[in-house]
C-alpha cells in the first residue's frame, strides 16, 4: 500500500519515479499492491499493462462543500476539484 507516492517531489521526478515503480510491481510475479495518488497521468499506465485497473472516489462540490460518495468506483476519476476549492475561497482560478 503505497499513499500518494512520491508526494513532495517534482512532478517530472514523482512521474518517471511513480511509473518505474508501478512497472517494477507489474512485473513481479504474484505482486498485489495499491497506490493512491492525483497524478492524472499514472491512469494512462492502465492500458499498457492489463493486470491494473484504476477505481477512485467520486466527489463533488456542492453549496462551498466538498462531498464524496465513499463508494469506490472503477476507472480514473472522471472529476477534479482543487481549483473549485480555490474558487470558493476567493482565489480567482479559471474554472474552465
Amino acid at each position: 500500500l503505497i499513499d500518494e507516492i512520491f508526494r513532495g517531489t517534482n512532478n517530472r521526478e514523482r512521474l518517471i519515479g511513480s511509473q518505474s515503480v508501478i512497472q517494477e510491481m507489474v512485473s513481479a510475479p504474484h505482486a498485489v499492491g495499491f497506490i493512491t495518488t492525483h497524478d492524472l497521468e499514472l491512469t494512462q499506465l492502465e492500458s499498457q499493462f492489463s493486470s491494473l485497473t484504476n477505481w477512485h472516489f467520486k466527489d463533488d462540490v456542492n453549496d462551498n462543500q466538498l462531498t464524496f460518495s465513499y463508494k469506490i468506483q472503477q476507472g480514473p476519476c472522471p472529476t477534479t476539484n482543487a481549483l473549485k476549492i480555490m474558487a470558493n475561497e476567493g482565489l480567482p482560478v479559471p474554472l474552465n
